[in-house]
């Protein structure tokens, strides 16, 4: 991808009562949130903001759950001697 191509993400907080999350963003997703969120009340506020927040967390775990799955492949593939001297070789003398 070019650099004209490539997505241009925004970062936004969502305060919530734990604490700020910050999320990024294309301006897709910015314009449907603000769309959904203009006529919101505080309840279905808060449970948007939960639900944001649980799907954050989860995007975090399946995110780590990628990597260590990768890193086995990787390590079933590779042909891994610990470090150290070599074993002796024996040579029949005869």
């Amino acid at each position: 991808m070019t650099a004209k191509n490539l997505p241009k993400y925004k970062k936004f907080d969502v305060s919530l009562p734990t604490g700020d999350l910050t999320l990024y963003a294309g301006q897709k997703v910015l314009s449907a949130l603000e769309e959904v969120t203009t006529e919101m009340t505080l309840y279905e506020g808060v449970r948007l903001a939960e639900v944001m927040k649980a799907v954050y967390e989860q995007g975090l775990k399946d995110g780590r759950r990628d990597i260590i799955e990768q890193f086995d492949q990787i390590k079933g593939k590779a042909k891994y001697l610990p470090p150290g001297r070599p074993k002796k070789v024996r040579r029949n003398s005869n």
